[in-house]
């Protein structure tokens, strides 16, 4: 899923994915641990189907709206983590509001905590590990700034902080030229 901020690729659509993936193995997962068997959790579930699409459907929106699917979020762990604690209570809020509404909607007995959690960690790791690889594997283009004085630093600044990753500032030179590659 494309972020709000302009991230369409290949890439961001892959990660929305992923991310279905996980919020349908996490509820999976958690009616495994609260079950210690599956047959259990799918057996007695009426709709799961639809059960399990809610689910993905309302966390992915919150996601979205949360600012997950954005490249700059990932950036600063700790803000990450909370945007993924937000993004779920805001989830959470709103199926319950479905489940007391619409009372054979609801997953049953612990799995919908269980799984939030579960959502929780497995979220921020693919997150940690999507900004790892994305470091590891991108081949980023380096740029010297021809200038020292405040354009030069605006410039720098914009690509340090609003998340172009494919970039690499590798110094500034002046009219000069003594000032090769150094930092202004």
């Amino acid at each position: 899923m494309p972020g709000r901020n302009g991230y369409r690729s290949a890439p961001g659509f892959l990660f929305g994915f992923a991310d279905s993936l996980l919020i349908m193995g996490s509820v999976f997962l958690g009616s495994y641990l609260r079950f210690l068997e599956i047959e259990t959790f799918i057996g007695r579930t009426d709709l799961l189907a639809l059960k399990v699409m809610l689910i993905v459907s309302v966390i992915q929106i919150a996601f979205y709206y949360f600012d997950l699917y954005d490249l700059k979020s990932f950036r600063d762990k700790r803000k990450m983590g909370i945007l993924l604690l937000e993004s779920l209570g805001a989830s959470a809020i709103f199926l319950a509001l479905v489940y007391y509404f619409i009372p054979a909607l609801y997953i049953g007995r612990g799995i919908f905590i269980i799984s939030l959690f579960l959502i929780l960690v497995f979220g921020f790791l693919e997150r940690l590990c999507y900004t790892w690889a994305l470091k590891a594997w991108t081949f980023k283009e380096r740029i010297l700034i021809i200038g020292t004085g405040e354009l030069a630093k605006k410039l720098n600044r914009e690509i340090l902080e609003n998340g172009f990753d494919g970039f690499e500032v590798v110094g500034f030179i002046d009219e000069s030229g003594e000032k090769v590659g150094n930092k202004p």
